[in-house]
């Protein structure tokens, strides 16, 4: 009988101690979730937006405004099924690359630009890893049509 007297203290500090050490590791990996989604919130936030100068459009250089329609119609093109989805990633990449090759603009313009491009990059970078499919480039082309509300 002494046996199960002592041996009770024992069990129901063992059983707080593991239920204890439970929750804390739950905690931790609700912290940690918490953690990751605030940063990829934070990131999404960070990103600049395009503004427009005063209300009014920027100037944008004639070979960003021909390497953006480039794009568009290579994305219109995968769209109607033109060209191969699977072979969209490099021309819509060098596109990309010329924009900036080329670009002439100073200035807030300049930074408005980039602000624009960003989003752009993430996507074709997205594009190199997965299989790029109608609903991708439909999005792209919605994001591609924006630039005349911010740029002539």
């Amino acid at each position: 009988m002494k046996k199960i007297i002592y041996l009770f203290p024992i069990s129901l500090v063992f059983l707080v101690a593991c239920n204890n050490s439970t929750q804390k590791e739950e905690k931790h990996e609700t912290t940690e979730m918490n953690k990751e989604a605030e940063s990829n919130h934070q990131h999404e936030e960070s990103q600049p937006k395009v503004q427009l100068d005063n209300g009014k459009k920027w100037k944008a250089n004639p070979e960003t405004i021909t390497g953006i329609n480039n794009m568009l119609g290579l994305v219109q093109d995968g769209i109607d099924g033109k060209k191969e989805l699977a072979t969209l990633h490099e021309p819509l990449q060098l596109e990309f690359k010329t924009i900036f090759e080329k670009c002439t603009m100073k200035g807030e313009s300049h930074d408005q630009l980039h602000n624009f491009l960003l989003p752009l990059k993430d996507e074709l970078a997205k594009f190199k890893e997965v299989i790029i499919n109608a609903e991708n480039l439909k999005e792209m082309k919605e994001y591609l049509l924006t630039f005349k509300n911010y740029f002539e």
